[in-house]
């Protein structure tokens, strides 16, 4: 003989509280990474990605400068600090699910991947500058394939130039 009445009634409403919670929480962590941008602000929010990108791109460049010896070792501390705060406020930029630029539409179909690359970029860049506080520009270059991910992720989510 199975469960009856009340006991039956308070296991299915615990279920569906259960459900109702873990939906919830879902759309709230969803909501979380997606901020709202106001009318009128989406090509502020691109202009500003852009931004970001562009001066990522010379801070790179002047990293890679630094480690191959053609500017002074006393700038690969800042030239790696310099990457890992351009890689935090991309990821940071990016939150705002604003099509526009050069972003494939891929960047927001495929958020959770796009969105996972950009955290390890960031994390792997700040690492990178911690190891660049210490002057060792062979630890450096070790860390900058992971930390420099730039063209594997252009590749899948940045739409080529335009002529």
């Amino acid at each position: 003989m199975g469960l009856g009445g009340p006991c039956q009634l308070a296991i299915m409403r615990h279920g569906v509280l259960a459900i109702c919670a873990g939906a919830a929480l879902l759309s709230w962590h969803a909501g979380e990474a997606a901020e709202p941008v106001p009318p009128g602000e989406a090509e502020g929010v691109v202009f500003e990605r852009q931004q970001i990108m562009t001066k990522l791109d010379e801070d790179a460049d002047k990293l890679g400068k630094v480690v191959a010896g053609l500017l002074p070792g006393d700038q690969l501390a800042p030239a790696a600090r310099a990457v890992a705060q351009g890689a935090r406020e991309s990821v940071e930029a990016f939150k705002h699910h604003v099509s526009g630029g050069r972003s494939k539409p891929e960047v927001w179909s495929s958020n959770a991947d796009f969105s996972a690359r950009m955290e390890k970029f960031a994390t792997s860049a700040e690492a990178m500058a911690k190891a660049a506080e210490t002057g060792d520009k062979a630890a450096v270059l070790g860390l900058m394939i992971d930390a420099l991910p730039c063209k594997e992720c252009h590749d899948t989510y940045r739409e080529k130039k335009r002529p």
